[in-house]
């Protein structure tokens, strides 16, 4: 697979990240919130590099799932689930 660099996901307003280490669930929270398409798109490269992630986006975007005002976590939610079961749940 093609070797993506993902480090420059997204400037984070306090969280210093050491992608070696993962994504903190902060910066994931942060990069759904207030991300722009930029950053969601280097998410997502990062998501299907780094499947293990997936469990965490799935416990971020499962705090908002409730809410239908918050359609970008929907996304999330589902994308995060294709990814990670090759279904999406409607």
């Amino acid at each position: 697979m093609e070797n993506i660099k993902t480090y420059d996901i997204m400037n984070h307003r306090h969280i210093n990240v050491d992608i070696a280490k993962g994504l903190p669930l902060e910066a994931i929270d942060d990069i759904i919130s207030r991300g722009d398409i930029t950053s969601w798109i280097k998410l997502r490269d990062y998501c299907l590099n780094h499947p293990e992630i997936l469990d965490d986006v799935l416990k971020i975007t499962g705090r908002y799932i409730s809410d239908p005002t918050e359609q970008k976590y929907h996304l999330w939610h589902n994308l995060a689930l294709f990814l990670k079961e090759g279904s999406l749940n409607a």
